[in-house]
């Protein structure tokens, strides 16, 4: 089991950015049930907002695109409030957004690894569990 956040699911749909291959692979290995995703349900808000705001999409692209990301059946996972309290202390002792945090809690709340492209969340946080796409 993985946790990816919407750096690595963008890369599903903007093939022109650095790394496309390896999440495309992850997600043909989540496809094939060769690795499970499990993401945080504000995942699809995360990637909603890269695709309207930072794609150039038109907004009928971006909804085509939204639905291919539903129809991956990835794993959703409802953050309970230990999760957020946790999140928060989290971000406050790294100097993290909450937002970027909550997929550490859910990969460390699931004995998993979480996979991004975020190289700047990797260097402050120096989680073992938190690899780079």
């Amino acid at each position: 089991m993985i946790v990816i956040d919407a750096s690595v699911a963008a890369k599903w749909i903007l093939e022109h950015e650095q790394d496309t291959d390896k999440a495309l692979i992850i997600l043909k290995n989540h496809t094939f049930s060769i690795e499970e995703i499990i993401v945080p349900d504000l995942f699809f808000y995360e990637i909603a907002n890269t695709l309207a705001t930072k794609s150039g999409m038109t907004s009928k692209e971006v909804i085509v695109a939204l639905g291919k990301v539903y129809q991956s059946n990835l794993s959703v996972y409802h953050p309970l409030e230990v999760d957020v309290s946790q999140t928060t202390k989290l971000a406050k002792e790294y100097k993290t957004s909450v937002y970027d945090m909550l997929y550490a809690v859910v990969a460390k709340t699931h004995k998993a690894t979480l996979i991004t492209a975020d190289k700047q969340f990797v260097k402050q946080t120096g989680f073992k569990f938190v690899k780079l796409l």
